[in-house]
């Protein structure tokens, strides 16, 4: 398993529950993978009693603050996070994620496929004449070109018509991962029910699809704002969350931080708890996760509490600086936590909505999270990463400027100063400022 510390981000749980509850986007249905896939599912070990009962286990109460343990908290203003630039939404990510939604919403078109199609077919797959399981389908929605199939299948798709049956002669990978078919060749008798194609952007488009892109825009200029506008929502939502993690974990490592037996067994089921409810919305259970991982139950067990011991430390300070700065769960901070979300998902929300949603006790938690991390990132400096770039550039310039003064000896040099006196090094906060004076200069 990739070791990834475990943070408390900004309305976690939430905003992975919306993604689903409230995201713009139609969802398609799973599909029965066949043969012709050039992916094979893998097959599901027999759980012993321990990943059984492991399964089962069950978060407790968070503990209350003094039951937590004991922290000697690091001067917030001596963190330094260092992040890349936030990044200014642009035409092209406009244009890419129009596109992308556009791709679910094609029209059916009296026209040859062509790459980029999706032709809706019928097939039967067979091997040395025989049909073979998994081999053949009904129904089935196909994009040419996006590699769904074994190499070979969509391209001779590509030119087809409603109607159409067409003969795909095609051979499977000599590591296909089934011994009855690695390296065979294989026919697929396939008749075209449909070629859907995705359309241009128009009013009119929108007007046909609007309800389903859950967009109150009517026209193809108002849903280009819309769409630029959701896309800088969740760029500076990625920005303040990365400065937040990153944040929150340096304080975790440079504070002085006891734990309670009570709140290492609450971080532990967490974090078990999570993984498994994370891998189950895949359709996976703790056995595939471990085989999938190469991990034994006991190192999933060991990396678990590693991350728990971080979890726990964060939970702590989120609790102590909550209390300390008197931030509670009042009617704005849960506010302000629904137009966060609205802003992501491009769909209004209220508190109301959240609350019958996830439920009280959950909404006021988050709202108190996304407060005291906001005050972390207030109190901490912030460095981006272009002007960490420039300040070294800086500070090299001027180490070869003090080695061409210190090579003059004296001819057109300072001799009767130090050279370190007169080229001193430039500090951070001068750099930042030469930086923004030519920014405003140009």
């Amino acid at each position: 398993m990739k070791k990834n510390k475990m943070v408390l981000a900004a309305a976690a749980v939430l905003t992975a529950a919306s993604l689903a509850a409230c995201g713009s986007g139609k969802t398609s249905e799973a599909k029965e993978t066949t043969a012709a896939s050039s992916a094979t599912s893998s097959e599901i070990p027999a759980e012993d009693p321990a990943i059984a009962e492991l399964e089962k286990i069950v978060v407790p109460d968070m503990p209350k603050l003094k039951d937590m343990g004991y922290m000697k908290m690091v001067d917030l203003k001596d963190i330094t996070v260092e992040v890349s630039p936030k990044t200014v939404v642009d035409d092209a990510m406009v244009d890419s994620q129009i596109s992308s939604l556009m791709s679910s919403y094609k029209d059916e078109v009296d026209e040859a496929a062509k790459e980029g199609d999706t032709v809706t077919i019928d097939f039967v797959g067979t091997v040395d004449g025989e049909e073979f399981q998994g081999g053949s389908s009904k129904n089935y929605d196909l994009t040419l070109g996006s590699g769904q199939f074994i190499n070979g299948f969509e391209d001779q798709l590509i030119g087809s018509k409603k109607g159409d049956k067409v003969t795909v002669n095609v051979t499977f990978p000599e590591n296909y991962g089934n011994e009855k078919l690695n390296g065979k060749p294989a026919v697929f008798e396939v008749t075209v029910n449909k070629v859907s194609r995705t359309a241009e952007l128009s009013d009119e488009w929108l007007s046909k699809h609007g309800s389903d892109l859950e967009t109150d825009a009517k026209t193809v200029a108002d849903f280009r704002e819309e769409q630029r506008a959701l896309l800088q929502s969740q760029a500076d939502y990625s920005f303040n969350s990365s400065v937040q993690a990153d944040a929150l974990q340096q304080i975790a490592d440079k504070s002085e931080i006891g734990i309670t037996t009570e709140m290492k067994d609450y971080a532990e089921a967490y974090v078990i708890r999570s993984e498994i409810d994370n891998a189950s919305r895949y359709g996976y259970g703790l056995s595939d996760m471990l085989k999938m991982y190469g991990m034994t139950l006991d190192e999933f067990k060991e990396e678990m509490g590693e991350f728990a011991s971080d979890y726990a430390k964060q939970r702590i300070i989120v609790a102590t600086l909550a209390e300390e700065q008197g931030i509670t769960a009042t009617d704005e901070l849960i506010d302000k936590l629904a137009d966060k979300l609205s802003g992501l998902y491009g769909k209004k929300l209220n508190k109301i909505q959240l609350i019958e949603q996830f439920g009280g006790d959950l909404v006021k938690e988050e709202a108190v999270n996304d407060a005291v991390l906001e005050y972390i990132q207030s109190c901490v400096k912030v460095v981006e990463k272009e002007q960490i770039e420039t300040e070294a550039e800086t500070e090299e310039e001027t180490e070869e400027e003090i080695e061409d003064v210190a090579d003059r000896g004296g001819e057109g040099g300072y001799k009767t100063k130090k050279v370190t006196s007169v080229y001193e090094p430039v500090s951070t906060e001068a750099a930042t400022e030469a930086a923004e004076s030519e920014s405003a200069a140009k």
